[in-house]
Order: structure tokens, then C-alpha cells, then sequence
């Protein structure tokens, strides 16, 4: 029971609900040229939900005896695969900064704007890094493998496609792009051998993201 309920809310409710709150950006954006989202309630809630569905998967995952490896072995060849997946990422995100044509994405309404909201933030993302690579790349990818008879390539781009439709909130466009990075951390954590590397630069990716292109995020299409 609690397996289907956490496969219920990771796989449909989240989507969905990811859905709904993008569509209401965007007719709130037609009534508001100068919209406004309260950052900090944002990330409050979006902790609050990460850690309510992390402690969901941890019952399930000990309900279903799945086996979820949080140490990863630090060696070369993990450390090399980090260096290529934040170079890649970053790149791809560099590229996609500088693109001036408007585009769908409300990431602008996310970041923080101050350094109160900054702290808020950084403080939801490193939730966030380790809730989503326990829930994703932990819990649902070992539903998944065991439904998939032991196939790691299927499990990893089913669970890599929800993880990109749980972050619908962004736009179209934010799920195409996600969707690759996920099935990069599924990689990381092949290589690596534990969930603890994939969640250090799922963190780190986001801070660089604030860090290098944060300003232009915000400005674009004001």
C-alpha cells in the first residue's frame, strides 16, 4: 500500500500538480505584467514536500527490503565523470542563457533576489539535492529496476522522464533539458556506486546556475 501511494504521488500527483501551478503562472501572468511570487513560501513548501516524500520512500523502500547505497567510492573515474557532467551541464545552461528570444520558463519567479531569499534558497536547494536523488535515483529507480526485470537502461529513462515532468513548474522546454540531466545523475550513481556524489553535484549545479547566470534568469523577458 505504501508502495502505490509513493509511486502514486512521485509518478502522477507530482506532474500533475507541476502542471497546474505553471498554467496558473502563466494566467497570472497575463493579468499581472508585473507579477510577483513570494519566494520564501515557495521554498518552504517545496522543502516540506521533498522531506515528506523522502520519508514516504524510505518506509517503502524498507517495506519492499530494496537496497539503496548512499556512500559512493570516491575515485578516479567518479571524479572524472563529475568534472564532464558540470561541464556539460553548465555549458548547456550557458548556451541556453543566451538565447534572447522570450521563452517559456518561469525559473525567473524561483531564484532569490536578496540575500534573505538567498540563504532561503540555498538552504531548499540542498534539500532538494538530497530528497530528489534518495526519492528518484533511490527509491523509485529500485521500484522501477524490479519491474523492469533488472533492466538499468529502461528503469533509468522512466525515472528520468517523471523526474523531468516533476519539474513541469518550469515549462516544456525545462522538462526536454531536465530529462538528460537526470539520466546523467543515473550514471553518476552507476559509477559511483551510492546516491552521496549525485546529490554533492546536484547541489553544486544549482548553485553554479544562481551563481553564473541568476541575473540574466531573472531579467529575461521583463
Amino acid at each position: 500500500m505504501i508502495s502505490f501511494l509513493f509511486l502514486l504521488l512521485v509518478a502522477a500527483a507530482m506532474p500533475y500538480l507541476s502542471y497546474l501551478s505553471y498554467q496558473s503562472i502563466r494566467k497570472l501572468e497575463l493579468d499581472h505584467t508585473d507579477l510577483q511570487v513570494s519566494k520564501r513560501s515557495v521554498y518552504l513548501q517545496s522543502a516540506a514536500l521533498q522531506i515528506g516524500l523522502s520519508l514516504l520512500g524510505y518506509y517503502c523502500s524498507r517495506q519492499e527490503s530494496y537496497t539503496i547505497t548512499l556512500i559512493s567510492t570516491p575515485d578516479f573515474k567518479s571524479i572524472a565523470a563529475v568534472v564532464c557532467f558540470l561541464s556539460i551541464a553548465l555549458f548547456i545552461a550557458g548556451k541556453a542563457r543566451k538565447n534572447k528570444e522570450q521563452d517559456e520558463s518561469t525559473l525567473r519567479y524561483i531564484l532569490p533576489e536578496n540575500g534573505l531569499d538567498r540563504i532561503y534558497w540555498m538552504l531548499t536547494v540542498l534539500v532538494a539535492a538530497f530528497c530528489e536523488e534518495y526519492i528518484y535515483r533511490g527509491v523509485l529507480f529500485q521500484m522501477l529496476l524490479a519491474q523492469t526485470h533488472n533492466s538499468f537502461l529502461f528503469a533509468s529513462l522512466l525515472s528520468a522522464v517523471i523526474f523531468g515532468f516533476g519539474h513541469g513548474t518550469q515549462g516544456k522546454k525545462a522538462i526536454l533539458q531536465i530529462i538528460p540531466f537526470a539520466l546523467g545523475f543515473h550514471i553518476l550513481v552507476y559509477i559511483s556506486k551510492g546516491l552521496i556524489l549525485p546529490m554533492m553535484v546536484h547541489f553544486i549545479y544549482n548553485i553554479c546556475v544562481e551563481l553564473f547566470f541568476g541575473k540574466q534568469i531573472r531579467e529575461k523577458n521583463v
